[in-house]
């Protein structure tokens, strides 16, 4: 008997980059919906781009999002939106400068946690959040604001 190889989803294939409707193939019902928020609110942005990037087997297949001039294969993204069907996530690189100017005073918990990632004493620079629920995202809006304005020296 042949083995039989289960084919892996979309999101998880490495050797076949999906498209942005098969990265939400398989998020539930309310994951969706927050994706698609999430993504057109970084597209309103003029001078954003979205691009596929594969992060292993840490995020596997995820939808980052660049400064048009800024696209390349090596150039670190201004956000990742990573699809995982159990625990949608919102992940950002921070400089220490740019996370030192962030006032957090009124932000949730949730959010600063999140951004207490990217800090000492973890040895990363990545902020990252689970995305679960809508009351998160006017204070995750302000975050992406904050650095695009940061990376485009505004």
């Amino acid at each position: 008997m042949a083995p039989s190889h289960e084919k892996r989803p979309p999101w998880q294939n490495q050797f076949e980059i999906p498209s942005t409707d098969d990265l939400r193939t398989d998020l539930p019902l309310p994951s969706v919906e927050l994706f698609d928020d999430i993504r057109e609110a970084v597209l309103k942005h003029e001078d954003i781009v979205e691009d596929k990037r594969w992060y292993g087997e840490c995020w596997f297949w995820t939808l980052g999002f660049f400064l048009k001039d800024e696209a390349t294969a090596e150039d670190e993204p201004i956000l990742l939106l990573i699809p995982t069907p159990e625990d949608l996530q919102v992940a950002m690189p921070f400089d220490r400068e740019c996370l030192e100017a962030l006032n957090t005073r009124r932000m949730k918990r949730a959010i600063r946690d999140g951004l207490d990632l990217a800090s000492d004493p973890y040895s990363t620079n990545w902020a990252i959040w689970p995305i679960n629920a809508r009351n998160m995202l006017d204070d995750l809006y302000s975050i992406i604001r904050h650095r695009i304005n940061w990376l485009r020296g505004t």
